[in-house]
């Protein structure tokens, strides 16, 4: 049998720019969604609980976090994880991309929303005239805001720049994984990520980004219960005995984490079926195989939504 050509690597795919162009909406929905619906939303906990300090009507959008360094450091990193997530994934999906490809994908990354803010901007001129002037005084206001202050300005040029060396590295990776000779995962199919043809996460950034804050609970929670312990333990705890009314500082600590962890573990089987299902390793019909996946990706986080504290 003829063995050389085993770790060659594979044969590079060129995908016309309109193909790239879907797969970079997919792939901004997943990396920005799963961000926004479980990183932000974990933030947001973190401010209603009081442990940020920026006040009831602080939005994780903005582009500024209140007026501390630390708290806009923490948004740059932020930004940057999230631009790490779409290079390497677009990078990924995509195979082989030139520089000039990596430099347009990303720019247009990184100014999209001020691509959708112009056309929103124009639907309101053009339809909702009566609407336009208010809007595009709040638009000029929020600049305003940005362009008169230094530390505003700062950090907002620092989050973009961050946001466009981290995707712009992050391709390259991504195109290194995929075409690595020992990396055998999405081989055999072009467009796909862990064997999910690219499409499907025009919708599945709605259960990841969903369940991914599950996920987050449970190392807040761990961590939160690692600071309770600490702070309250004694060595008689480790033998059952009560510290006067503070009960077992082990019990205190860890009283909730056996439910979230559990919980966790169940996520983390939900989706790897649901996987299994878009992949076509599971048999059954094709209509039983829709209601599964609408009940995963759809029912289950609405139900959780209704009936569970999920985010503590």
């Amino acid at each position: 049998m003829d063995s050389s050509n085993i770790l060659k690597p594979t044969a590079t795919v060129n995908f016309s720019i309109y193909s790239k162009l879907k797969r970079f909406f997919g792939v901004f929905l997943l990396s920005d969604w799963v961000l926004g619906n479980a990183v932000n939303a974990y933030i947001s906990d973190l401010n209603d609980k009081g442990l940020l300090g920026l006040g009831s009507d602080f939005r994780t959008t903005n582009l500024i976090w209140g007026e501390t360094v630390w708290l806009n450091i923490l948004h740059v990193l932020i930004l940057a994880f999230t631009a790490d997530l779409f290079g390497f994934i677009f990078g990924y999906l995509s195979r082989k991309l030139s520089l000039s490809e990596k430099i347009i994908f990303t720019s247009l990354y990184v100014f999209i929303r001020f691509l959708f803010l112009g056309l929103f901007t124009i639907i309101i001129d053009i339809f909702f005239p009566n609407f336009s002037a208010g809007f595009n005084t709040l638009i000029s206001e929020a600049f305003f805001a940005i362009s008169s202050s230094i530390f505003n300005a700062t950090f907002a040029i620092l989050g973009y720049i961050a946001m466009f060396a981290s995707s712009l590295y992050f391709m390259k990776s991504g195109e290194a994984v995929i075409n690595d000779p020992y990396y055998t995962i999405d081989k055999s199919l072009n467009g796909t990520l862990l064997d999910i043809k690219w499409y499907h996460y025009f919708w599945l950034f709605i259960p990841i980004g969903f369940y991914s804050q599950i996920i987050l609970n449970l190392i807040y929670k761990t961590g939160h219960a690692l600071v309770v312990l600490i702070q309250n333990f004694k060595w008689l705890t480790i033998f059952g005995v009560p510290d006067g009314n503070k009960g077992n500082a082990i019990d205190v600590a860890w009283g909730e984490i056996v439910a979230y962890f559990f919980i966790s573990i169940l996520v983390i089987r939900i989706m790897y079926y649901l996987r299994k299902i878009l992949i076509g390793e599971t048999a059954q019909h094709w209509a039983v195989k829709t209601l599964i996946v609408l009940a995963i990706g759809i029912v289950l986080p609405v139900l959780f939504l209704m009936y569970i504290n999920y985010r503590g």
